[in-house]
């Protein structure tokens, strides 16, 4: 889109970096929890099921309440940018406890604003399509700034890890999150 695709485009790259942010931890918890937390392999896949468990229960839960709350407010921007700055709060957590509790903590958080944020940012992006016309192909494009998030996360926890530590990946996790909810 060319015209009238500012508010597009802005969807786009807050999309995005949220997904670059979130990628970065979520797809590295089993290194997270054994190069971080210092957890073996085992305690490390206990923690990352009792982990998903959390996140499911709240992402559902939570996504079922935002929806409906963001329709009878007839609000988006600000209901997607304060379930970033939750994720980004869940990210958090394991800078100040990386325990497997700060780990689990950061699952319940991080997936309560992960659910806030997956349930309107849906209706957002929707309103904020230049043509109905091309719905379809607009949105397929906003679809990439998962695919490439998810891309980008690894090669920068690659480069993270290879010149720092495992702790640096959270402060340029948050960093992504709390631009993309700007």
């Amino acid at each position: 889109p060319t015209r009238n695709c500012r508010d597009f485009y802005l969807a786009l790259v807050g999309r995005l970096l949220l997904m670059v942010g979130w990628s970065m931890v979520a797809t590295y918890q089993l290194y997270i929890l054994q190069k971080y937390v210092g957890l073996s392999v085992d305690e490390s896949g206990t923690v990352i099921s009792t982990m998903s468990v959390i996140s499911m229960i709240v992402l559902i839960v939570t996504s079922m309440i935002s929806g409906p709350i963001s329709d009878r407010l007839h609000r988006r921007k600000i209901i997607v940018a304060v379930g970033s700055v939750i994720i980004a709060i869940g990210i958090a957590i394991p800078i100040m406890m990386p325990t497997a509790l700060g780990m689990m903590l950061y699952a319940g958080v991080a997936g309560t604003g992960y659910g806030i944020y997956i349930a309107v940012d849906q209706a957002l992006n929707v309103d904020v399509l230049p043509s109905q016309e091309e719905a379809g192909k607009d949105l397929g494009i906003l679809n990439l700034a998962n695919t490439v998030g998810q891309v980008l996360a690894p090669v920068i926890v690659g480069g993270v890890v290879a010149t720092s530590s495992y702790a640096t990946i959270f402060p340029i996790a948050i960093v992504c999150v709390l631009v993309g909810a700007v």
